[in-house]
């Protein structure tokens, strides 16, 4: 069976040829989690071999790992708001 991360870097015609290989979670991860990775002809024809094996195995995170990002995350979009609820606010005085 092939997988999302090998078909992307197969060339044009051969995606073509084997797009029927991929089930439906393999097609699932090529229209979300994937939806963004294309690849040059080029960039696939150049790609190191280390390079293509950390894209077909990426790193998988630990629950910290995933916890303290998650944290990361919060902290930022908890600063976006109150720039957003400060600028309304100097708007509104204004």
């Amino acid at each position: 069976m092939l997988t999302a991360r090998e078909w992307l870097l197969l060339p044009k015609d051969e995606q073509v040829k084997r797009g029927k290989e991929l089930n439906s979670h393999e097609c699932f991860l090529l229209r979300t989690e994937l939806a963004y990775v294309h690849f040059s002809e080029s960039e696939k024809a150049n790609m190191s071999e280390d390079k293509k094996q950390r894209f077909l195995h990426p790193k998988k995170y630990t629950e910290a790992e995933r916890e303290k990002f998650l944290q990361k995350q919060n902290a930022i979009f908890e600063t976006m708001i109150k720039e957003v609820e400060q600028q309304r606010n100097e708007k509104n005085e204004a």
